[in-house]
């Protein structure tokens, strides 16, 4: 805990608080010289649930979150996060009962307290306050609460290039913009400068505004909003100017982030490339820390160890700790895979230092702001080719796709998709299978041991469109799903080869030879789930989009198919059951499409054209539903 301040500091603070502001000079003299400032770090606890009240809380600076002591998955459930005048500990210290939750600092923060003795004589002696309170009280324990509530819950990101090659502050910028397009709220660039140091050349255009300088962890609102301006795309930017030369700067500048939580939704701090104990220390305040490399092997290592030290803060959150590699084709780069071996936690997103990279930085600003939307692509053999014809739409349409998932057919038609292939050059692929003897030509029957058609074929096939990529070299999140024939459980494929994934989710058992990966023998994922939504649940899919495209029994008896040899007698008893799963499983999607093209055969490759217009024909249909899913 801090020494108390001087008087004079006390009631400027009490000044700017709403809960006092009504109130004569004489009785804020009278709030100041029964209060003290509080200081707690980061992560410490105020009080516990069942903890006998002491005192009346008030945030001056800084965050508190207010949680329940019961843990949900071993996480700890966030009922408010309480910012700058927000005050709290009053049911229990005006009731005379236990803490019914917990409050802890959710950043450093400042706290103006005042104990249960001397609370009690000022409420005696200014009736004003205690009119306030007792209204106060009598709203929270009727579950009502007329003070206005802007923002419930804030951002703070930090971003930090560790090499000067890359333009951080360009991606400070298109941060902001994203999440504003994106997420419709309120989000402002915090531009971070030495005194020293000039403001960076790439940063707003509106240069009138004079830097915010740094010289107390207290100010009005009006000192800060004479230094914020208005971007040209949309958002909000503040230049602060500091020295950074001791500890006293370091809480100025957390403080001022905190204080920013109170009108914003996102705040994007834009640091300099040399970090210093006070720069450091604003990365460890933040919520998430986003850190730009180059994909050289000796910038890796750097920030693995940069990524090391921060994760001794972080905790159990290190998922907040995300780094994004910045691309230069000029450079001798590490692959995927390596960098992964190097930064434990992961590469969160890789961008280009010369291309556009409008569409990585929409994605990582959905994420952010929890309005991702997950596409499911179902089982469905020939049928299957009718996803084409989905993503032909979605595309056209610029429906934001930000993970994906497939199940058989569905796992094809994702990973050409996802590796970033034109629906152009799929529509292709699909035309070059229209005669009869190319289809034949997949079909390398083998005596059948484990399966009619060795797969051989179609193996060479997936290779020759989808080379070696690893799911790391998809342009978007994507998994694959099959199933472990000699445990009956779903598998998650996300990880090696994607040819030899897809192969194993489509590999029909008894027509295909099941695939050996990793040990575990894999066949058609449609067995155990032919329309993966659950899937994209728990890649964090907000908002899910979900594509069976097997026949319903109805469907059947309108195409008048006969069953004619062993390949119809396996498929149709293998669709039959997965036509049920798909029905529940669609029961997840908030948008569900059934482009059957019921006319079409399993086997009937060479008609792909008609199934892609019917899937073209079915996401039209589904069109202003999903317009109006996106834009909530």
């Amino acid at each position: 805990m801090s020494d108390d301040p001087r008087l004079q500091d006390k009631l400027f603070i009490i000044d700017q608080l709403p809960i006092f502001s009504g109130l004569s000079s004489r009785e804020k003299r009278i709030i100041a010289a029964s209060s003290v400032l509080a200081e707690y770090k980061k992560g410490q606890i105020i009080y516990r649930q069942g903890d006998e009240s002491d005192a009346f809380y008030c945030v001056v600076a800084g965050r508190v979150k207010i949680y329940s002591g019961e843990r949900r998955e071993g996480r700890e459930e966030p009922l408010e996060y309480l910012k700058r005048g927000k005050y709290f500990g009053i049911i229990s210290l005006l009731t005379k009962e236990p803490h019914s939750v917990c409050a802890k600092a959710f950043n450093d923060s400042i706290i103006l307290k005042i104990d249960k003795l001397s609370f009690g004589k000022i409420m005696g002696s200014i009736p004003q306050l205690m009119l306030h309170v007792g209204q106060t009280l009598s709203r929270r324990l009727k579950g009502k609460d007329a003070e206005e509530k802007r923002i419930f819950e804030s951002t703070i990101v930090s971003i930090h290039a560790v090499s000067a090659a890359i333009d951080g502050s360009r991606y400070a910028i298109d941060l902001a913009q994203a999440l504003k397009q994106e997420t419709n709220k309120a989000a402002i660039l915090v531009e971070i400068n030495r005194h020293r140091e000039p403001a960076p050349q790439a940063s707003s255009p509106e240069s009138h505004k004079r830097p915010f300088i740094l010289r107390s962890s207290f100010f009005t609102k009006d000192e800060v909003a004479s230094s914020i301006s208005k971007h040209e795309l949309g958002f909000d930017t503040l230049k602060i100017n500091f020295e950074g030369a001791d500890t006293q700067d370091i809480s100025r500048l957390v403080h001022l982030l905190s204080y920013l939580t109170s009108d914003y939704h996102y705040i994007i701090a834009d640091l300099p490339i040399h970090i210093d104990k006070t720069l450091f220390e604003v990365m460890k305040q933040s919520d998430f820390v986003h850190i730009l490399t180059p994909g050289r092997r000796a910038d890796i290592e750097s920030t693995s160890r940069l990524v090391e030290e921060l994760g001794k803060y972080f905790g159990e959150s290190t998922e907040k700790i995300r780094v994004v590699t910045v691309e230069d084709a000029k450079s001798s780069i590490m692959r995927c895979s390596e960098k992964t071996d190097v930064l434990k936690h992961g590469i969160f997103a890789t961008l280009s230092n010369s291309g556009d990279n409008h569409n990585v930085m929409r994605r990582i600003a959905r994420q952010m702001g929890e309005v991702l939307v997950g596409l499911a692509l179902g089982s469905g053999a020939a049928m299957g080719i009718a996803h084409v014809g989905v993503l032909k739409v979605l595309e056209r349409e610029n429906i934001p796709i930000d993970m994906l998932v497939g199940t058989s057919m569905g796992a094809l038609i994702g990973a050409l998709w996802a590796s970033g292939k034109t629906i152009k050059e799929i529509e292709e692929i699909v035309a070059h299978y229209k005669s009869k003897i190319t289809n034949v030509k997949l079909m390398d029957f083998t005596f059948p041991r484990r399966g009619i058609i060795k797969g051989g074929e179609v193996r060479k096939f997936l290779r020759s469109e989808l080379g070696d990529k690893t799911f790391q070299d998809m342009k978007l999140p994507f998994k694959i799903v099959a199933c472990d024939i000699q445990t009956r459980q779903e598998v998650i494929l996300d990880t090696g080869s994607v040819a030899e994934a897809v192969l194993a989710s489509v590999s029909v058992p008894g027509v295909f030879e099941p695939v050996n990966i990793d040990g575990r023998i894999l066949v058609d994922g449609g067995i155990v789930n032919p329309l993966p939504t659950n899937v994209l649940s728990k890649m964090g899919a907000n908002k899910i989009i979900a594509v069976n495209v097997l026949p319903s029994p109805e469907d059947i008896v309108r195409s008048k198919k006969k069953v004619t040899n062993i390949f119809d007698i396996i498929v149709n008893s293998v669709q039959a059951s997965e036509y049920i799963l798909a029905q529940m499983s669609g029961q997840n999607a908030d948008i569900l499409m059934h482009p059957v093209a019921y006319a079409l055969d399993w086997y009937e490759f060479f008609f792909g054209d008609k199934a892609v217009a019917r899937g073209e024909e079915e996401a039209k249909k589904f069109l202003p539903a999903i317009r109006e899913l996106i834009s909530q």
